[in-house]
């Protein structure tokens, strides 16, 4: 039990300091991106989705590899590793195409430790997934909080590059704890601990599709938040990073979602969630000012969905091979998410990214009716 609590905590611990280091850079990559495409929403969102999809397909390869060994945590610390070497290239690239050949080499090794997370998680929270998947969740809030809060400053006063070399040498501190951690079962194969090998369990595909659905309104929007406060509504890069770092803060929701998580099946908290997003993306839309915008940007309605729907999906991959389920949905979700992606960067620019925030609110809408049919109104243990 002791070392189990050392594992969860660890583990917290990783959450917590990779969100930190990430978060400092982040709020400010889209326009780092940005202004390395010379202003093509385009071509930002092209160099943007090419590496993730050349993370996903190695992702699927690297999952296999994981499940095939039983091992996780030296996938991970692999990721950690690939993290430290890609941030601190970026911070010398100069144009998009320099850019895409450090994101996409940093792609076939930085994908090893997606699936295995998701596969050490599951295996470190066995009992109360909800609460503990919660709970995780508001390390990398607090972390991700303190993170957006100084990336402002980091941005204006160190700049871009600089804070990107910060970022590396911070990437250290969750590399270590994830080293730090307990291989869950030994580091023993599936098929050696007795558990079931099924690749596609029951009631994934529906889960899946309700998935695609819920999360259609963020894919066509999500790339244009940052550069739509700066460069539309003109709001300053200090806002900006204050209204980041409120956001992350109020994901400390996540807790009392993780809780619901547990006792509401999929299909409420989705339908919860696409209310809000209706709500939020409607606002997006009608807002005129910095404040407005951020009003209601700040609202938590992502943790309500992502909590039931990876709780569920652990669930499932109780009767699968855990990493390569984990690395399919993966694989199939971000195909997806790229080419809703790269249509939103080419709509942005034909008719502007504010009409986007109208087009995903009426995607929320519609993915709330549709999930109704999809998913059942009862707790899925399945």
């Amino acid at each position: 039990m002791r070392g189990g609590r050392r594992s969860t905590w660890l583990v917290m611990g990783y959450g917590l300091s990779s969100s930190f280091a990430s978060n400092l850079v982040g709020p400010f990559y889209s326009i780092f991106l940005f202004e390395l495409a010379r202003g093509s929403f385009l071509r930002t969102g092209l160099a943007s989705q090419v590496p993730l999809a050349v993370s996903v397909v190695m992702g699927y390869l690297w999952a296999r590899l994981s499940d095939r060994s039983g091992r996780r945590r030296v996938f991970v610390q692999l990721s950690a590793a690939t993290g430290v070497a890609v941030n601190l290239a970026l911070s010398y690239v100069e144009s998009v195409e320099q850019l895409l050949v450090v994101q996409v080499a940093g792609a076939f090794l930085g994908s090893a430790g997606g699936a295995a997370f998701s596969a050490l998680v599951a295996e470190s929270f066995r009992e109360r997934r909800g609460e503990l998947l919660g709970r995780y969740s508001a390390f990398t809030v607090l972390g991700g909080f303190a993170g957006s809060l100084l990336s402002g400053f980091a941005y204006q006063h160190l700049g871009y590059r600089s804070a990107l070399r910060l970022a590396a040498l911070l990437n250290l501190v969750p590399l270590a704890l994830i080293s730090a951690v307990p291989e869950p079962g030994g580091g023993k194969p599936a098929e050696s601990r007795g558990r079931a090998a099924r690749r596609i369990p029951r009631g994934f595909w529906r889960l899946f599709a309700a998935r695609l659905l819920m999360s259609l309104p963020g894919a066509i929007s999500s790339g244009v938040f940052a550069i739509y406060y700066l460069k539309y509504l003109g709001g300053s890069p200090e806002s900006w990073s204050v209204v980041a770092a409120a956001t992350t803060l109020l994901g400390l929701s996540s807790i009392p979602y993780g809780r619901l998580a547990d006792r509401l099946p999929p299909r409420r908290m989705f339908t919860l969630a696409g209310l809000g997003w209706v709500v939020l993306y409607t606002g997006y839309y009608l807002s005129r000012s910095p404040l407005e915008f951020a009003a209601f940007f700040i609202i938590p309605v992502w943790p309500a969905f992502w909590l039931s729907y990876s709780k569920a999906l652990m669930d499932l991959s109780d009767q699968a091979e855990r990493a390569e389920l984990f690395a399919l949905e993966s694989v199939l979700s971000s195909v997806y998410g790229s080419a809703v992606g790269i249509a939103a960067g080419y709509l942005a620019d034909l008719l502007g990214p504010r009409e986007l925030f109208l087009l995903s609110a009426s995607a929320a809408a519609a993915a709330t009716a549709i999930v109704q049919i999809l998913l059942p109104d009862h707790a899925s243990k399945s």
